[in-house]
C-alpha cells in the first residue's frame, strides 16, 4: 500500500493559533486590567485598552476560520472526513482549525464583554 504525496503535508501549528491567541488574550487583558486597576491609569484607560486587544485578537481568529474555509474547500462537510486519502486529511485538518477558531472567537468575544461590562475597579 503506498500512499500519494502529491499534496504538501498539513501543519500541525496552524489549527492551535486560535486557541494561543485566545489564551494570550485573555492573560494579556487580565495582567491589564489588574495594573490599571492596581497602581498605574484608571480603568477607563483598562477598558479602552481591552477593547482594542480584543480587536486585534478577534482578527487573529477570524483570518484563521477564514484560513480553514478555504482549505476546506468553501463549504461545510457534506461527508465524514475519517478516510487515509490526503483529501480527507487536508479537510479534517481544515476543518478542526475552523472549529478551533470559532471556539476561540467565543471565547474572545466573551473576554472582551466582561471587561466592557464591568462598571470600574473595586
Amino acid at each position: 500500500m503506498t500512499m500519494e504525496t502529491t499534496r504538501p503535508r498539513e501543519s500541525l501549528w496552524v489549527p492551535i493559533v486560535a486557541p494561543v491567541t485566545w489564551s494570550t488574550h485573555f492573560t494579556v487583558c487580565y495582567i491589564w486590567v489588574a495594573m490599571a486597576c492596581g497602581r498605574f491609569g484608571s480603568f477607563d484607560r483598562a477598558r479602552t485598552g481591552v477593547a482594542i486587544l480584543t480587536a486585534v485578537a478577534a482578527a487573529v481568529i477570524v483570518a484563521c476560520f477564514a484560513y480553514g474555509w478555504y482549505r476546506h474547500g468553501y463549504r461545510l462537510p457534506d461527508r465524514p472526513n475519517d478516510d487515509g486519502t490526503p483529501e480527507d486529511r487536508t479537510r479534517f485538518m481544515a476543518f478542526t482549525t475552523m472549529l478551533l477558531a470559532a471556539l476561540s472567537l467565543i471565547g474572545t468575544l466573551y473576554v472582551g464583554l466582561a471587561a466592557m461590562a464591568v462598571g470600574g475597579c473595586l
